[in-house]
């Protein structure tokens, strides 16, 4: 078979030799606020600040990190001719002014606001569908995600016709302990369980009072706080305690009023790590839903019960970054998209990912190497061969069928899912945790890539696609493969390593060297991981 005749090219025909591909680029203005604070954290570690990703490197790392897609060809050819000075600024603010910034975000909000329509969850397809366009709607405009989240946290009525009003019903666990666990979690990234039971209860007070009553529409449900007048004592997690009479006032506004005035610093400080995370693979804070306590909370409300949890060695690799975007955030009325800007401009997220120091790669002095996120990976194969899987429920209530073409970023229902999707690690988003996303290589993964039938006929077809109609030698065509797989030109060894294997095939079976080559790249790590 002639994928198992590949298996050499693999190791020769992507290679680390000679000038590299990867490093070399312009190096972020080194004056800005955020590089600034990164070089004095360094240089607290003695690091040296790292070298410059090329420009290949940073085009395709943009596009997957704040799109969710490969840089089509087109767009490699434009980047690396264009020699002004401020292309990586121009193209980072493209990027996150076009709708697959929306679409990659809106996913991300789905696996931590647990929008799916199946068991434990049971949204159903009319409230999956309803709140993940709200989401994306609010994403692409840029509203204050501070906006966004005292909707969330307050909103009444029908979960079909006011979206938001699914924060509360997206939970297994409808008992106000559950609910608190939920909001805590996605909203202070903290997980209530490791607090002692007494004041997990008291907490929890703040969703006593939320109902839920059905309709005669299929599956809705009203959202809203109960109507019978009670006196209840809460306390948030400062050690502030509130007496409430509710309905007169309701617990969900005096907790969103007390999360999202200006001086609590638990909402930016979960927001700012979660982006990080999104971003990096891994959190400012490593354990991003595992937050510690603020510093001085747990001594002067906790000393009674000895309390101790796993994030106390939570600790942010440099505090003055975490500070730094905080205030960032804030400054900005909270806007995920300026947090992005900021990040994606700074040296880390720059930086070249050829440096293997582990101490390096803790501080993000070198770019951390990681294999893409499933739908995003599934998503590149499917666009540099044309074929698309097709999505659909698995159970009719009733059955959903998502039109061809469609991108798996873009699936609003995490019910909505196939075995290549859920062998590389998509979340079932029934708890909103970063750990339900898996990014481990497995020998399932490494099987379908280089076994399945389905992908190698996609992508064997791939050359005769590119090359149709085009009058093109032989360094043209690898040059055409290489920009539309990898973002960048093959360097002179890999030409040279391509003419080699050619030169293998009797003469009128040379044609045959181009599916070798596009099966060979779309395995290489260099396609598969963010580097």
């Amino acid at each position: 078979m002639r994928m198992i005749c590949c298996l050499p090219v693999f190791l020769l025909i992507v290679t680390l030799s000679g000038a590299s591909p990867y490093e070399g680029g312009i190096p972020p203005d080194p004056n800005l606020k955020i590089n600034v604070i990164l070089r004095r954290g360094w240089e607290k570690q003695q690091l040296a600040p790292p070298e410059t990703a090329s420009d290949a490197v940073f085009l395709r790392r943009v596009c997957l990190t704040a799109a969710g897609r490969l840089p089509t060809a087109a767009e490699a050819r434009s980047f690396l001719a264009d020699k002004s000075p401020d292309k990586r600024k121009k193209l980072i603010d493209r990027v996150l002014a076009s709708p697959e910034y929306a679409d990659l975000l809106a996913m991300r909000f789905a696996d931590m606001l647990r929008i799916k329509s199946e068991f434990p969850i049971n949204l159903w397809p009319n409230a999956v569908q309803a709140w993940h366009r709200q989401i994306r709607a609010d994403l692409l405009a840029d509203r204050s995600y501070r906006d966004m989240a005292r909707e969330m946290l307050t909103a009444s009525g029908s979960n079909f016709r006011v979206p938001h009003a699914n924060f509360f019903r997206a939970s297994a666990d409808r008992s106000p302990l559950g609910l608190a666990k939920i909001a805590a979690l996605t909203f202070l990234g903290i997980r209530l369980e490791n607090l002692p039971e007494e004041e997990q209860k008291r907490f929890a007070e703040f969703f006593s009072r939320i109902r839920y009553k059905s309709t005669y529409e299929w599956k809705e449900e009203i959202v809203y706080t109960d109507f019978n007048p009670v006196r209840i004592k809460a306390r948030a997690l400062d050690g502030e305690t509130f007496t409430i009479n509710s309905p007169d006032e309701d617990p969900r506004r005096v907790f969103a009023d007390w999360l999202l005035e200006d001086g609590n610093p638990y909402f930016a400080r979960a927001a700012v790590n979660r982006v990080w995370h999104w971003i990096f693979g891994r959190g400012i804070m490593p354990d991003t839903d595992n937050l510690a306590l603020i510093p001085g909370f747990r001594e002067r409300f906790f000393n009674f019960f000895r309390f101790r949890t796993e994030a106390d060695s939570n600790a942010p690799f440099n505090p003055e970054l975490q500070a730094y975007l905080e205030q960032e955030f804030r400054d900005s009325n909270y806007s995920i998209r300026h947090l992005y800007r900021t990040i994606l401009n700074s040296e880390a997220f720059q930086a070249t990912a050829m440096n293997p120091d582990p101490k390096a790669v803790a501080n993000f002095a070198s770019y951390p190497v990681r294999r893409l996120d499933s739908e995003i990976l599934v998503d590149a194969l499917a666009s540099v061969s044309g074929g698309y899987d097709r999505y659909m429920s698995v159970i009719p209530e009733p059955f959903t069928f998502l039109p061809p073409s469609t991108r798996a970023v873009t699936i609003a229902d995490g019910s909505m899912s196939t075995g290549v999707l859920d062998s590389f690690g998509r979340p079932p988003r029934d708890s909103g945790r970063y750990c339900e996303r898996n990014g481990a290589s497995t020998e399932s993964q490494r099987l379908y890539l280089l076994n399945s039938g389905t992908l190698y006929r996609r992508l064997s077809s791939l050359p005769w696609k590119l090359f149709k109609g085009k009058k093109i030698n032989d360094r043209q065509r690898l040059d055409l493969l290489y920009l539309h797989l990898l973002s960048r030109y093959p360097t002179k060894e890999e030409f040279q390593t391509f003419g080699r294997y050619r030169k293998t095939f009797a003469p009128r079976q040379r044609h045959r060297v181009w599916p070798d080559v596009a099966w060979v790249l779309a395995n290489s790590k260099e396609f598969l991981y963010y580097h």
